[in-house]
């Protein structure tokens, strides 16, 4: 997995599985505060056989990050 370094609201954060040259991914998201769309903050290194298996792991990844850091995603 790789993430950025910066503070967030886990409130905001979207969890998105995907295929990919034939493989299943995960990112996760967060709202840009300017600007619009959204940042990429952690994804897999790892490509996944399957669907579930991607979401698995990214639900995972995403229930193990804090709830009480403050937002300065303005990147």
């Amino acid at each position: 997995m790789s993430a950025s370094q910066s503070p967030i609201f886990h409130s905001a954060l979207k969890l998105h599985v995907f295929e990919q040259e034939g493989g299943w991914h995960w990112g996760i998201t967060i709202p840009r505060a300017a600007g619009g769309g959204f940042k990429v903050i952690a994804y897999s290194d790892t490509t996944f056989a399957g669907e579930n298996e991607a979401r698995r792991d990214g639900d995972r990844v995403l229930d193990s990050m804090p709830d009480s850091q403050a937002a300065s995603l303005a990147f």
